[in-house]
């Protein structure tokens, strides 16, 4: 039986990293979009990972909620 293309996909994907972090705070990039970062004192600790990423505005995230980042590769 094929395989339909998303489960193809699910099949190839390849997890990066994984990690919780704390939103520190959330900036206004323009009408439709917020970028939400991490970028605490832990930035030069090479065990700690942090963020930077654009969201589609409508979200309901607020600086201090934890969140789950996960990079794959599809």
């Amino acid at each position: 039986m094929p395989l339909s293309e998303h489960n193809r996909t699910l099949l190839f994907m390849v997890t990066v990293a994984q990690f919780e972090k704390d939103i520190e705070f959330i900036a206004s990039i323009n009408d439709t979009k917020d970028c939400l970062m991490s970028q605490d004192s832990t930035q030069d600790d090479p065990e700690n990972l942090w963020f930077n990423i654009d969201v589609p505005r409508g979200h309901g995230l607020k600086a201090g909620d934890r969140v789950r980042i996960t990079v794959e590769k599809v």
